[in-house]
């Protein structure tokens, strides 16, 4: 087992639960096993690994908020790590690293490089001061604000080139701005709102309210919605048909839990019935969702690969036509942190799309600004490339996004999860819009991705992650509606 330890001279910097919520990786990229804790001397990380490895941790930048970063690589030592100054080594060189594959592809930001210099200069200083742990404090703290300012503008240069360029090509596709309709049919109101900002439509089909019980199915709503959606002409996206998580399953189906028979059996019918009712009128099958995360149905990562695989193949036996997608859960594996593992959420979608199944494309649920069971918010740079790490499969990705608006108690979701702190003096409200003013375009820049979808329209109705709609408790849009909306008149015409 590898042991890291770290000076912090400014704990101030971390936020409150930043232990609980670091990690150590590989070169691959893919979460150890590992426990962070304080001691006397600071932060002290007990791996599974004893290999070089980078640590990513929450950290509160002026300027930027609170953002998951990672240092460089480091060797295993004796004497503690000053955290701050790895941290801006560690920025810096992602950037440096990102300049590089941008400028062999002919884009440039050269005008921009200044920033670059002055960060090298204050991690310099930092790190020929860290026999003084305060000064050298200030100087990495510096350079990794700078970093970061470099960051934001050269990732909103790129996303705005890059959609430059898709626009003029005479042959593009225009990718699917999506809104998840959840579980509640809308007034005539919302209902213009969601044709004027979106151009698709997504169904939940969730099986545990469509069977409460067993074998009786009531299709109303969902019939509502494909209805709704085709006379407005919006392309429909139907599912996950099967989310495999206590929420997503109808509780009687706990009932069979270890007979993988009988589980088998049941999704094979509740798909086949799905399928058969609505085909034809569905542009694309997000067949199941969160397989790759252990959380439900006892079920191990094999038999969860399998059963992944049996729902591809059954949806394909039915509908041979329409493109059929899987939906991958916290797509840097932060998870992975806290339990064991063979496959990575990588690893998972390569094993079935290897598999030959008639895969159309992948999803990638990323849930931003919670404190467990969802993505860390990170730079424009961190999500770079992690879609080109994804685009690697060869497929079309499709981008489910949520964050919160407050952290205020909310009644009507189902998940009770802790929505992370604002901070910079903003508020949630603001922070939601901020990141898809700047997370949307820049997903979209990437070729591989074909759609970006958000996954809750209303807080007044029942839904899954608290506070993460679009309309308000009172039905109100809030400024992140009103930013998307922006964001399709300028990028998507």
């Amino acid at each position: 087992m590898g042991l890291m330890r770290f000076r912090v001279p400014n704990r101030q910097a971390l936020p409150a639960d930043a232990v609980e919520r670091a990690y150590f990786t590989g070169l691959d990229e893919i979460p150890w096993r590992s426990r962070t804790q304080w001691t006397d001397e600071g932060l002290t990380v007990r791996r599974s690994e004893d290999d070089s490895g980078n640590l990513h941790i929450p950290w509160i930048v002026p300027g930027h908020g609170e953002l998951s970063l990672q240092t460089g690589c480091l060797i295993e030592r004796g004497e503690p790590y000053h955290l701050t100054v790895e941290l801006a080594r560690g920025t810096i060189h992602r950037i440096r690293n990102q300049l590089a594959t941008w400028q062999s592809a002919g884009i440039a930001g050269g005008e921009r490089l200044p920033l670059l210099t002055k960060s090298l200069e204050l991690l310099s200083k930092a790190a020929t001061v860290q026999h003084d742990p305060a000064q050298a404090e200030q100087f990495a703290e510096k350079a990794i604000a700078i970093a970061l300012d470099l960051v934001a503008q050269l990732s909103r240069a790129y996303a705005e080139n890059a959609l430059a360029i898709r626009r003029k090509q005479p042959s593009r596709a225009v990718p699917a701005l999506g809104i998840n309709l959840g579980s509640m049919t809308f007034g005539e109101g919302i209902g213009r709102y969601v044709v004027n900002t979106f151009n698709t439509t997504i169904v939940p089909f969730a099986w545990s309210d469509i069977e409460q019980i067993e074998g009786k199915c009531d299709w109303s709503l969902p019939d509502k919605q494909v209805e709704w959606s085709r006379a407005n002409d919006m392309k429909v996206l139907a599912g996950p048909l099967l989310a495999f998580d206590r929420l997503g399953l109808p509780p009687w189906l706990f009932l069979y839990e270890g007979d993988i028979d009988a589980l088998v059996a049941h999704v094979d019918g509740y798909l086949r019935s799905v399928v058969a009712r609505y085909q034809g009128r569905i542009q694309l099958w997000q067949v199941a969702a969160r397989m790759n995360v252990n959380n439900t149905l006892e079920l191990g990562e094999e038999e969860r690969l399998r059963m992944a695989a049996l729902a591809i193949e059954t949806v394909r036996a039915v509908d041979p036509r329409t493109p059929i997608t899987i939906v991958v859960d916290q797509p840097w594996a932060e998870f992975m942190r806290s339990q064991d593992c063979d496959f990575s959420p990588l690893h998972f979608a390569d094993a079935l799309v290897r598999a030959d199944l008639g895969l159309a494309g992948i999803g990638l649920e990323i849930n931003l600004g919670y404190a467990s069971d969802a993505t860390q918010p990170r730079d424009a740079l961190d999500f770079i490339r992690q879609i080109d790490r994804w685009s690697s499969l060869g497929l079309p990705l499709m981008i489910s996004l949520a964050m919160p608006s407050s952290s205020e108690p909310d009644p009507k979701a189902r998940v009770k999860v802790r929505p992370l702190a604002a901070t910079n003096g903003q508020t949630l409200l603001q922070l939601q819009a901020q990141w898809v003013e700047q997370l949307v375009p820049l997903l979209l820049a990437k070729p591989s991705v074909q759609g970006i979808l958000w996954n809750q329209l209303l807080d007044a109705a029942t839904h899954e992650l608290p506070n993460a709609g679009l309309f308000d408790a009172g039905n109100l849009p809030k400024p992140a509606a009103t930013t998307l909306r922006e964001v399709r008149q300028k990028f998507l015409g």
